[in-house]
């Protein structure tokens, strides 16, 4: 495990594949695969990006996805039952 340190945040730890581990896990409900900070998505306007960054939100278009299809597992589940309470 990886730790960076943040002077605003304090501690982040972050594992071996750069996931966030200070705040609530990101896991997909189906398999329980854990994205890492460098997956991405595409939108249908062709943009890419971490749909975890903005809550299923794409940054280009402005649309809000409902659904999150799972890198690993191929499918897909809303997106507000990725985050672990």
């Amino acid at each position: 495990m990886h730790t960076l340190l943040d002077p605003e945040l304090g501690e982040v730890v972050r594992d071996d594949e750069g996931r966030d581990r200070s705040g609530p896990r990101i896991r997909c409900p189906l398999c329980n695969w854990s994205p890492g900070r460098h997956d991405q998505w595409s939108c249908t306007c062709g943009h890419s990006w971490n749909t975890f960054d903005t809550g299923g939100v794409c940054p280009e278009c402005l649309f809000q996805w409902k659904s999150t299809q799972c890198l690993a597992c191929g499918r897909w589940s809303p997106h507000s039952e990725w985050y672990e309470q």
